[in-house]
């Protein structure tokens, strides 16, 4: 069936009903084998691959009009770091009265906020963000508020536009992603890297002042490098190194010129790696604070 191909080779009853199969028809292919019932009145056509995306298009299907896939699923399927194919999560008013082995969330989600990612109904790109900061902690919800960002698909006036039209919703989302937007700057811009977003929290927490993507020249005014962070009042700035070890010896030489380039102008240069963000924070912000110290 044509709607099949459209619906990773599954097919619903009434689908198949309004093609001209009658309820006895349907029964004979189940009967052949030239059908397989997955859910509750979803099918499965002969030929097609088993995958993660037809057990959530199965689900959605299963969910009836307006079921979309949601929360984890649906970042799944907008590619968000660290998440990927696993439990199947949908929203739809319907209810589960038959076990069915996914996680449904009983609410009607505003067609507004949804569209299509492989063929399969999904929460949009807001409507994601704002339902998976609810069931991650406080740095991942930051994570994602960022990769959210930084990958173009909401915007900060967008998400306070959102957070503003759902304040009276009474989704604990919105409260939560409300926090998190009021926590950046009208222009905020997240950093290029979860390494870059994890220093900056540290820095901000730690009430340490400094300029994101801060451009060094030389006195001329000759362009030098783009360092991560240089902190206020302070020749310093901080370097954050995602990488193990450098991808060839050109690389190697080429970081040893720049950072020599930096001392020569007189910035100390502090060095942070994704171990020291996360295992030793507090020896960071040491070395940072020592660096500030001795360059006042």
């Amino acid at each position: 069936m044509a709607v099949a191909s459209r619906q990773h080779g599954l097919v619903t009853r009434p689908q198949m009903l309004r093609s001209g199969l009658t309820d006895d028809g349907i029964w004979w292919r189940l009967k052949e084998g030239s059908l397989q019932e997955v859910l509750p009145g979803i099918y499965r056509v002969p030929g097609a691959r088993r995958c993660w995306e037809q057990d959530l298009m199965a689900a959605s299907l299963w969910g009836g009009p307006g079921a979309c896939a949601s929360y984890k699923s649906a970042a799944a399927l907008w590619k968000f770091d660290g998440f990927g194919p696993g439990p199947l999560e949908i929203s739809t008013p319907k209810q589960n009265r038959t076990q069915v082995a996914f996680k449904v969330h009983r609410t009607l989600v505003d067609p507004a906020f949804t569209t299509r990612k492989l063929g399969i109904p999904v929460t949009n790109a807001f409507r994601t963000v704002r339902d998976v900061v609810t069931v991650v902690n406080e740095d991942r919800a930051n994570q994602l508020v960022d990769e959210a960002l930084r990958k173009g698909y909401v915007s900060m006036a967008s998400l306070r536009e959102m957070v503003d039209r759902e304040a009276g919703s009474g989704h604990r989302g919105v409260g939560v992603l409300r926090r998190l937007v009021n926590e950046r700057e009208p222009d905020y811009q997240p950093s290029a890297s979860e390494l870059q977003a994890a220093t900056r929290r540290l820095l901000v927490a730690a009430g340490i002042p400094f300029v994101d993507e801060f451009v060094v020249t030389d006195d001329n005014g000759n362009f030098v490098a783009r360092v991560d962070f240089k902190l206020v009042g302070s020749p310093v700035v901080v370097e954050s190194d995602g990488r193990a070890n450098h991808s060839s010896k050109l690389d190697w030489e080429h970081d040893l010129d720049r950072r020599n380039l930096l001392t020569a102008l007189g910035l100390g240069v502090i060095h942070v790696t994704w171990d020291k963000v996360t295992n030793r924070p507090d020896e960071f912000l040491a070395e940072v604070r020592d660096a500030q110290a001795r360059r006042t």
